[in-house]
């Protein structure tokens, strides 16, 4: 199989929240991380953000394989949170899917 369509995958996902409801997205983010990084095809999740912009958080997650975020994006806590996070972000995340060179 091409490594490229079975090798590990990485993320980047801008979030940026309403600022009148940060606290509330970040503990819907948190709470989303802490379940995924339960999933066998998690290898790291981590929720970071800029000393120069605390409003913009960006999630880095790296996962096993394509097929591993795949089924991430099935699970009941990912499809569950992205609803419950909707009302919480100024604008929809970015999403980037990166692969290693």
């Amino acid at each position: 199989m091409d490594d490229n369509v079975d090798g590990p995958l990485f993320l980047v996902v801008t979030i940026r929240p309403r600022l009148d409801r940060m606290a509330e997205a970040e503990a819907q983010l948190q709470s989303m991380r802490a379940a995924t990084l339960q999933e066998e095809g998690c290898v790291f999740m981590h929720l970071v953000q800029a000393d120069d912009e605390p409003d913009t958080w960006v999630m880095l997650e790296h996962f096993r394989s394509r097929a591993a975020w795949d089924e991430h994006m099935l699970t009941k806590h990912n499809t569950e949170g992205n609803l419950a996070l909707e009302s919480l972000l100024r604008q929809p995340s970015e999403l980037r899917l990166y692969r290693a060179k």
